[in-house]
């Protein structure tokens, strides 16, 4: 059964069914994360979690594209810390408490982004 769930306050949509998790990112989101919509296999779904925002950015490498300001925002790509060859996408904003989903693909390799659904879809997601 396909559900719809909405991710920031600004236009990010998740959209999941058995096949595939989808997120739609529109106006002001779609230019900070540098994408427009994204798809994950739901078989490359390895964990969904909740997790609280330090603890996310451990593992935040180097910016690739999108904005990053401390405190505030962390959109777009992202390297993962001692793995170059991963990228993570993030959209999150002042949440303090986000959904980290973690893939078997190089890109994204992880997903982390704001939504107030995020302990739900953590546990429909996870495999």
């Amino acid at each position: 059964t396909p559900c719809t769930l909405r991710g920031s306050e600004m236009g990010v949509k998740i959209t999941y069914d058995q096949d595939k998790l989808r997120i739609s990112c529109s106006g002001i989101d779609r230019i900070y994360t540098f994408a427009s919509a994204m798809e994950v296999p739901r078989s490359a779904i390895r964990s969904a979690r909740v997790m609280d925002i330090a603890e996310a950015k451990e593992d935040l490498g180097w910016r690739v594209g999108g904005g990053y300001f401390p405190g505030r925002l962390a959109t777009g790509w992202f390297l993962s810390r001692g793995n170059t060859s991963g990228r993570q996408w993030w959209c999150t904003y002042r949440d303090r408490e986000v959904l980290v989903i973690d893939t078997t693909l190089k890109s994204p390799s992880r997903v982390v982004i704001q939504t107030p659904e995020r302990a739900a879809l953590a546990a429909e997601l996870n495999p």
